[in-house]
């Protein structure tokens, strides 16, 4: 009878730890899965622009622009609005004489058009109750640098960014806030590099 028990104890016991074994790793594939973030990456460095930038006498540009796909999402919009502010301020050490098109037809000068091509946004809500299971933030954007007068485009750099998801996590989100900042950065650098 004692050899019964014991048998079916050790039956009990075995089932249980291959039950927690299945569900840890049941919860790897799903922390695996949401750290993935697929974004296209450019494929090499920027090229310079066709023309010097400091030949324009007025520089304009446009706000941020968020491709249609990923323009739903209240988390992407709220990171393009970031992106906006910061290469609005940023830029102007640049051009301190740009100006901001709201809408208006650009018809001579230098304007600048940026574009979030593709972004996966982890806001900071969801750093807090999901943290690093939330996956990790990219951005891809596109700044074209283009002649009003002509429509001639004269430079198009692409421009990659991510935050990992673990320091995202760590962080409570402070490195993908980062991440819109330095995307931003990097399109202020493109223009003075070819100033």
């Amino acid at each position: 009878m004692a050899r019964r028990v014991s048998e079916t104890a050790r039956k009990a016991a075995t089932s249980t730890t291959r039950g927690v074994g299945a569900l840890c790793l049941l919860l790897g594939f799903m922390l695996a899965q949401g750290c993935a973030t697929n974004l296209t990456k450019p494929a090499g460095t920027p090229r310079p622009t066709t023309v010097r930038l400091s030949t324009f006498q007025t520089v304009t540009m446009k706000p941020v622009e968020i491709a249609p796909e990923f323009a739903s999402a209240g988390a992407n919009q709220k990171a393009a609005k970031r992106i906006n502010e910061v290469l609005v301020d940023d830029m102007r050490m640049v051009f301190p004489n740009l100006r901001e098109a709201s809408g208006e037809d650009v018809r001579a000068g230098l304007l600048i058009e940026p574009l979030i091509q593709e972004i996966k946004f982890i806001g900071g809500a969801a750093r807090f109750w999901v943290g690093a299971m939330a996956g990790s933030s990219a951005v891809l954007m596109k700044a074209s640098f283009r002649d009003a007068s002509t429509g001639e485009i004269i430079g198009e750099p692409q421009f990659y960014r991510d935050a990992g998801a673990y320091s995202g996590g760590y962080s409570m989100g402070a490195t993908d806030n980062r991440m819109l900042e330095d995307i931003a950065k990097d399109i202020v650098n493109y223009a003075m590099l070819n100033r």
